[in-house]
């Protein structure tokens, strides 16, 4: 009897402590409310399952950490890596082209450090830069010079873009940028598998030097990407498996619908494959036998709200502490219980890499099942061989392609003679 009134007292004891969380004004300071989504597509026809990008090479292991996006620019590679730098490669050698943020002590500061995410090339030769904590930039890769486009403080109607992630540019030099999250920063991407989405996809001019909402709402908007006659703009919703399109010409401009969904896995960023069609790295890898953990419980906002402000809690008393006392361990902490990196545990053991047709249709895929390649945000086609980036990594993946063997042909000419010809 002892035990019963125990266990019952406990469970009480729980009850009330679940409902002063749930009710009280804590933070996170989102919203929470049911969404649901739809079954992930089966691994069959294209999306048969392979062992195409198995034994990855991996490329200057812990000379950097995060090289999260890819950019070609005459013949060399650039990344933006932890530390708030963007590099490039130059004979298998890292070389330093631009600083964003503050001197800091290591990554677990990256909101001083800085966070290079997006990166694109306009048709000048200018690279356009998303740093996640200080703004969208343009930089003069020969020059150094850095100008600022977009401030993460600034409100952009009534609301400021925390979580700045990914760019494009049109030919015009209008440019096309996400925001994953009105609520959080990087630092805290967490909370954002818990709460309602409130990311946005943006149109920056520069005659007017102003941005402009063209969707809203978003669970975490990701990788941007213009089609090749910029008639549309892809936007990756990460956490939603799918990737909206938004209509910038034609009988449907200003109008967007569902580009693709019901992918196995978080898009993240989106490239051309120089064929017509699109690649799209899943970050994160979701299916039937595993499911992503916040589509589990995407229909239960109570629950969402629960364990959102059970986080926040957690991660209060070491905000405190630093605030009035700050240290590497305290640090070191905060960092680790907000950021999508805790939460990598939770992922299966596979990563995959879709081609994607001009209409949405998967037209290929490529996984890796031997762990070599995981958390990879990014890839991109390069002298033969993809390389692969990540937010986490402490290398770039490659995998070199096969080339087609070469074939000879003899050919016979009027005179009885041959004549060898090579390809």
């Amino acid at each position: 009897m002892g035990f019963i009134k125990f266990i019952g007292a406990r469970l009480f004891e729980a009850t009330i402590c679940f409902i002063l969380i749930t009710l009280l004004p804590l933070p996170p300071y989102m919203e929470f409310t049911a969404y649901s989504v739809p079954p992930y597509m089966p691994f069959e026809g294209p999306l048969q399952l392979n062992d195409r990008l198995n034994n990855a090479e991996h490329l200057f292991v812990d000379l950097l950490k995060g090289p999260e996006a890819f950019a070609v620019h005459n013949g060399e590679i650039y990344t933006g890596i932890h530390g708030g730098e963007v590099v490039k490669i130059v004979n298998n050698s890292l070389v330093h082209v631009a600083k964003f943020g503050k001197p800091c002590g290591g990554y677990w500061e990256e909101s001083i450090c800085g966070r290079p995410l997006g990166l694109k090339f306009d048709k000048h030769g200018n690279l356009y830069v998303a740093d996640t904590y200080y703004g969208l930039f343009k930089v003069n890769v020969e020059t150094g010079l850095v100008t600022k486009l977009v401030s993460a403080d600034i409100p952009i109607n009534g609301k400021k873009p925390l979580l700045i992630n990914s760019v494009d540019v049109a030919r015009d030099g209008t440019v096309y940028w996400s925001h994953s999250s009105s609520d959080v920063t990087l630092q805290d991407g967490v909370y954002t598998l818990l709460g309602d989405g409130s990311g946005r996809l943006l149109k920056y001019s520069p005659t007017t030097n102003t941005s402009e909402v063209l969707l809203e709402k978003l669970h975490f908007a990701n990788g941007v990407l213009l089609s090749d006659d910029e008639d549309f703009v892809l936007v990756s919703e990460t956490l939603s498996s799918q990737i909206r399109r938004y209509y910038l010409k034609g009988a449907k401009k200003g109008s967007n619908d569902i580009f693709v969904d019901k992918l196995p896995g978080f898009p993240d960023n989106l490239s051309h494959d120089g064929n017509g069609s699109y690649f799209v790295a899943l970050a994160f890898p979701a299916d039937k036998d595993h499911p992503a953990f916040n589509h589990i419980i995407s229909e239960y906002p109570v629950l969402r709200k629960f364990l959102a402000r059970l986080l926040g809690l957690l991660e209060m008393p070491f905000q405190f502490i630093e605030r009035f006392y700050p240290n590497y361990y305290v640090k070191r902490a905060t960092h680790w219980i907000g950021h999508f990196e805790s939460v990598r545990f939770m992922e299966p053991k596979r990563f995959t890499l879709l081609r994607l047709g001009k209409d949405g249709k998967v037209l290929e895929s490529m996984h890796c099942l031997d762990g070599t390649l995981s958390g990879i945000s990014d890839v991109v086609e390069f002298e033969d061989a993809l390389y692969f980036g990540s937010p986490y990594n402490t290398y770039i993946g490659r995998i070199k392609l096969e080339k087609p063997p070469r074939i000879s042909i003899r050919i016979k000419t009027n005179k009885e003679s041959t004549a060898e010809m090579k390809y």
